[in-house]
Order: structure tokens, then sequence, then C-alpha cells
């Protein structure tokens, strides 16, 4: 009875792993385009960036982001933007995966 209670046990730890994993491996965003252009600005992906990348107990997110523009409203729209992680530059690539009318999807990752 005992070793039933623990296997039920490490099954449910188990479990509850897989879905965390799969919440704190989502490097993603989802902003609202603006302007004549239907852009997310520049500010707002930045923003969000630092905000967002990360993995936690991982990966810090990073100290600063910067870019040189914005994103477009437009699958596979990308930018690559330099971010800072404990003083190291790196560049991460931010793309847009989806657009649902004013709202754009983008997610995250760093070049090699």
């Amino acid at each position: 009875m005992k070793r039933i209670v623990i296997a039920l046990a490490v099954a449910a730890v188990l479990a509850g792993g897989v879905v965390t994993a799969w919440n704190v491996f989502d490097n993603s965003s989802v902003a609202t385009v603006g302007g004549a252009d239907h852009t997310v600005s520049r500010t707002e992906v930045e923003k969000l960036a630092k905000e967002n990348y990360g993995i936690p107990f991982v990966q810090d997110g990073p100290q600063s982001v910067s870019c040189p523009s914005g994103l477009h409203a437009k699958v596979d729209d990308t930018v690559a933007c330099t971010a800072v992680f404990k003083g190291e530059k790196k560049t991460m690539l931010i793309s847009v995966t989806g657009v649902h009318g004013d709202r754009v999807s983008f997610d995250y990752g760093l070049s090699k």
C-alpha cells in the first residue's frame, strides 16, 4: 500500500512538472498594433521582450533590450534586437507568429 501511495505521489509531481514546464518555457507576447503603418512600436517590443523573456529558475530575463525598429503586423516579420544579460550583449530575434485583427503575437529567441 505504501508503494502505491508513493507511486501516485511521484506521478502527480511529474504531471505537474510537465504542465509547469509548458507554461514556463513560453517566451511569447501579444500586443496591439497602432498607427497608420500597422506596427507594434519599438518601445512596446522592447518593453515586452524585457518583461516576458526568461525562464524562471533557469535563465533570468534581460537587463535591457534595444531594438532598431518595431514589428509590422505581418507573420514572420523579424527584428534583431540587442539584449543585455548580466552585462553580456546578445542578439535577440523577435518574430511575428500570428496576426488577428489588430493583435500581433510574437516570440523571442537568442541568436547563437
